[in-house]
């Protein structure tokens, strides 16, 4: 039965690995989008997701690249040539250098507009000082420098076109060069130009491409001795990809080296080598069972996975440890017997088994948690510890049945890790020693700080930041993820919304709690107030005496009057209309449209937000006014879902208690539970005294040393080998442990950093704890 078992199993893998390997070449499988590691967060409202949604695809798919020099010319040519890089790549599905208006459906769209698209500072102009504005509009007549407008003077006396390129300059701060078509911005004299690309459909993480590409750009604009700025979503995305491919083969490959180098050293044989095999049927189990499971694989899962080179060979090192002591002169088992393959495996099988089920049960629980990539990880580590336990019962005893024990020093060793935990284990147990500790640990627990961040997530280079910062202040644009949401039953109820929405805030602007708001309003005003402009321009027809100015400047009274005749009988824009402009672009990205049924929504942007309270509050009651926290609501939903995993790890204990309980009995049992739970408390103090966040990772980490203390108390408590023996076999699995972990934790992604140290901290508080138990305790 047990032959049959085990070439079943060898089959099963064998057939396996090629199949995976299949599978993830084939593409599409592997996930590397940074929306994948979100929480689902379940809007309560549809017109809400709607929004979210429309301001991620705009984040996630767009990539643009400034190129800057004091040389204006310089900069438009090294742009041009570098859209002509983007454009022959394939990398986008379209590259936006330069805007070639229609400019007769322009002239045409400015004239069915007349005044409705005029800013408000005109707008005050005409109601309290008319005369004043066509004093400004006689003297643009008569400048000949005057800069050129959409319309020739006879099509548009009064003026109105003049503001239209204007009131897009005021809602971006970019520019249009009617030259070229380009757009840039100026400051401190130099000129940015833009360039933009957008990435094919459904390609929100990035091409394999992207970064090289950026990097030509790079070399090119430097070549030019130009500038370059990049920012976006997708870049973001690529630069985490690589920098996370490059971690994983990185930590992986040391891992393997150093774990193999310590086994080889301490057992001196190359049948070590064998234990590789457990290893590669947990990766691929783990990995099958993801696939499996969601249909896709992260590159985190995969990061954090590599980690668990030497959790997974645990198994392995606490049957193998006993053969070092035997070698030596003292038997690895209670009994006194010599260490052989089979028997050895037989004697601590129970211990395993119990091991195994109380850490696949606290992974198993993991799954009711709302974080993808947290399930991932949970059923990725779950099936991988059952992968490699089956390995190590069904393969290994056989591999080595002719395998003889050597005597190394590593005996000598656990014999002086021993003496010095015995004697730290007595100093504890004076009242001063005792004091101390407990006062070290009451004020690490205090200084604890647990709380979850989303920047802490990804690994984005300094310069990055820096480039996107410096990319928002010359836009005139947030970046921040915070913004309003208004809506409203109508297009022109949804203008009335904005100008509500821009009357609250307004206080907030002279408290300057914010520097600016960009809303739909500012390009268009509602209807109502379409209408008293109208009735002001009709006012005026009948007040020569106002518009004088434009008669001095050679303007044939009856002109005046029919033109502002014909303006006040225009019919009321609506929002369609007066966002079909090419000079609107700014307006149609904050226009939602009817995001749901009956609801017509868009995106209020404010800048320089420095107090998002006094905002909710200024809101506060006025309705169709919603604010959008996505980093402050993605941060609680973490909170919670790190809440609701330490629940559920309590949870586990009680049913580990259960099991134990049956199987040791109660004070045996406890005292097993005991080890974990201590050494969780004293991580989330060695955190605290470093000042590191428990955040959801680390949390997560802290999930994993509850698990491995687990395993180690109950072999400690439980395997059929002497102390020594247990205390070795601890110590091998410790530093296989502790050698994955510290190189993640040496990670530059923040989060997996914080997980890696909190395992590595862990697993020595683990070692020391259960050492001890092993010290007094009998075996099954």
């Amino acid at each position: 039965m047990l032959s049959t078992l085990r070439y079943g199993y060898a089959a099963f893998i064998l057939l396996l690995i090629p199949v995976l390997a299949g599978m993830l070449a084939a593409g599409g499988r592997l996930q590397t989008d940074l929306t994948a590691l979100l929480p689902h967060a379940q809007q309560p409202d549809a017109l809400l997701r709607a929004a979210d949604k429309a301001v991620q695809a705009q984040a996630d798919t767009r990539v643009v690249l400034l190129a800057g020099s004091s040389d204006a010319e310089k900069a438009f040519q090294t742009a041009a040539e570098i859209a002509g890089q983007w454009r022959s790549s394939g990398v986008f599905a379209a590259v936006e250098s330069h805007i070639e208006p229609d400019l007769a459906a322009l002239r045409a769209d400015m004239q069915r507009l007349g005044a409705a698209a005029l800013p408000r500072p005109q707008r005050r102009l005409l109601f309290e000082e008319p005369q004043r504005y066509f004093q400004e509009r006689a003297e643009s007549l008569l400048n000949p420098f005057a800069a050129p407008t959409l319309l020739p003077p006879e099509q548009d006396w009064l003026g109105f076109s003049r503001f239209a390129q204007e009131q897009a300059q005021t809602q971006s701060r970019l520019q249009w060069h009617s030259g070229n078509g380009m757009l840039f911005t100026e400051e401190d004299g130099k000129t940015w130009v833009w360039l933009s690309g957008r990435l094919p459909e459904g390609n929100t993480a990035g091409s394999a491409g992207l970064l090289a590409l950026m990097q030509q750009s790079r070399r090119t604009a430097e070549a030019a001795g130009v500038e370059t700025l990049s920012t976006g979503g997708a870049l973001f995305a690529a630069a985490a990809k690589e920098a996370a491919e490059r971690e994983s083969q990185l930590m992986g490959s040391a891992g393997l080296l150093l774990t193999f180098g310590l086994l080889l050293r301490v057992f001196r044989t190359a049948r070590v080598f064998w234990l590789l095999l457990p290893l590669a049927a947990g990766l691929a189990a783990g990995l099958a069972a993801v696939l499996a499971v969601f249909g896709e694989i992260h590159m985190l899962t995969i990061v954090v996975g590599t980690s668990l080179v030497g959790v997974l060979v645990d198994f392995p090192l606490h049957w193998l440890a006993g053969s070092v002591f035997g070698a030596a002169g003292r038997s690895g088992f209670s009994d006194g017997r010599v260490w052989q393959a089979h028997p050895a495996m037989r004697r601590v099988l129970p211990a395993f088994t119990v091991s195994l089920l109380i850490t696949a049960a606290g992974y198993a629980l993991l799954w009711f948690t709302p974080l993808p990539v947290l399930r991932q990880t949970a059923v990725f580590s779950g099936f991988a510890l059952l992968g490699a336990f089956a390995a190590t019962v069904l393969w290994l005893p056989p591999l080595f049945a002719r395998y003889r024990p050597r005597s190394v020093p590593f005996a000598g060793l656990v014999e002086q890790v021993g003496a010095y935990s015995r004697r730290i284990g007595g100093r504890l147990k004076r009242r001063g020693w005792r004091l101390a500790g407990g006062l070290l640990l009451a004020a690490g627990l205090w200084r604890s700080d647990w709380h979850d961040d989303i920047r802490q997530w990804i690994d984005i280079p300094p310069e990055m930041l820096a480039q996107a910062q410096q990319i928002g202040r010359l836009a005139g644009a947030d970046f921040s993820g915070s913004y309003l949401v208004a809506e409203a039953g109508s297009e022109d109820g949804l203008l009335q919304k904005n100008a509500e929405i821009r009357r609250a805030l307004q206080p907030l602007l002279r408290q300057q709690k914010i520097s600016g708001i960009q809303s739909l309003e500012q390009w268009l005003p509602p209807a109502a107030e379409q209408q008293k402009l109208k009735n002001r321009l009709r006012e005026l027809a009948e007040l020569p005496d106002t518009w004088q100015p434009l008669q001095a400047a050679g303007v044939p009274r009856q002109a005046v009057r029919r033109a502002l005749n014909q303006a006040a009988g225009m019919p009321a824009a609506t929002l369609s209309d007066g966002l079909k402009p090419a000079t609107a672009e700014a307006g149609r990205q904050l226009y939602l449209g009817e995001a749901a049924p009956g609801r017509f929504a868009s995106i209020v942007r404010l800048h320089g937000l420095n107090d998002a309270q006094a905002v909710q509050t200024a809101l506060q009651g006025l309705e169709g006014a919603h604010w959008v926290d996505r980093r402050g609501s993605l941060n609680r939903l973490f909170a919670q879902t790190r809440n609701q995993a330490l629940w559920l790890k309590l949870a586990s204990y009680s049913l580990a208690a259960l099991l134990l309980w049956r199987i040791l009995g109660l004070r045996r049992g406890l005292r097993v539970l005991a080890v974990p739970l201590a050494s969780a408390a004293a991580t989330v103090a060695v955190l605290g005294w470093l000042g590191v966040p428990v955040g959801l990772f680390a949390v997560f980490g802290l999930l994993l040393v509850s698990a491995v203390g687990t395993d180690y108390a109950v072999y400690a408590a439980a395997a059929a080998h002497s102390p020594p023996a247990r205390l070795g076999g601890l110590l091998l699995a410790a530093l296989t442990t502790g050698i994955s972990f510290t190189l993640l934790g040496m990670s530059g992604t923040p989060a997996v950093a914080a997980f890696g140290l909190t395992v590595a901290v862990g697993t020595a508080f683990n070692l020391w704890l259960a050492g001890r138990l092993s010290d007094s305790s009998e075996v099954m």
